[in-house]
Parts: structure tokens; C-alpha cells; sequence
């Protein structure tokens, strides 16, 4: 199993998964936006389980193409 390489960024040092995990909160923010005015959340049973299980599939899905 290989490990993945630390990135450094201006002295501070991060895992590559903290750029996945940015980068997938920035498209759940988008996505959330864009689904508020639909009414999607009309018909959602418990819309912070949604968005919940919405952000934890888009960060399944970044971290599986970016590998």
C-alpha cells in the first residue's frame, strides 16, 4: 500500500485528503444552492440527514476520481 505525499503549502504541511475534503465542500455549497429554490427539501424527510448523505456521496465521489 502506497502512501499518499504531504502537500506543503506556505510552510504548513496537509494531508492530500484536506484538498479533497475543500474541494467537495465547495460543490456541496453549490449544489445546495441550486436544490433550495427546486423545493427538493419539500419533499426530503430530514433535510440534515439529506444534506449530510449529500455531502459524504460528493466526497465518495472527489476522493474516488482523484485517486
Amino acid at each position: 500500500m502506497s502512501s499518499l505525499p504531504v502537500m506543503v503549502l506556505f510552510g504548513l504541511s496537509f494531508p492530500p485528503v484536506f484538498f479533497v475534503l475543500l474541494v467537495s465542500l465547495a460543490l456541496f455549497f453549490v449544489l445546495n444552492r441550486v436544490l433550495q429554490p427546486t423545493g427538493v427539501y419539500d419533499v426530503v424527510w430530514h433535510p440534515a440527514l439529506f444534506n449530510t448523505a449529500l455531502f459524504c456521496c460528493l466526497f465518495y465521489l472527489i476522493f474516488r476520481v482523484s485517486l
